[in-house]
């Protein structure tokens, strides 16, 4: 049985949107059972192209992109951070990577990255950072 439901959006008083980006189809399993709740809307792109596609025809809440997707942008995370947020500045950015070292994300929040996530991470712990990111929380 799952924890208590914590509703993360305060903007619409509705589902949360979030936007995964990632070209690993078990890690996109693994995260749609984990965000498997009534206020949660999920849109999953396995590309950025797709990503863009998306974000031009619906506003997110939330992106979760992995940093080593393939077409990841001229300037690496950096650019691709400043894309999601010229879409949308109000849009959190969650970046999802294979790399714990506490340096690494500290500077992709310096980049403007509001969460940073390992891969390693459980599931459980990959939604509570979303839940606290989403909420506001940094």
């Amino acid at each position: 049985m799952r924890g208590p439901i914590v509703v993360v959006s305060p903007q619409r008083g509705g589902s949360c949107r979030l936007l995964f980006v990632e070209d690993n189809p078990h890690v996109i399993d693994g995260l749609r059972d984990s965000f498997e709740w009534p206020e949660f809307e999920c849109e999953v792109a396995l590309d950025l192209r797709t990503a863009r596609d998306i974000l031009r025809e619906r506003r997110m809440d939330a992106v979760v992109v992995d940093a080593t997707v393939d077409s990841m942008p001229r300037g690496g995370v950096a650019a691709l951070i400043k894309q999601f947020k010229a879409a949308d500045p109000s849009m959190k950015v969650v970046i999802f990577n294979g790399v714990r070292r506490k340096a690494v994300q500290r500077h992709m929040r310096r980049l403007g990255a509001e969460g940073y996530l390992s891969k390693r991470s459980d599931l459980k712990a990959v939604e509570r950072s979303v839940r606290r990111v989403v909420g506001g929380e940094r």
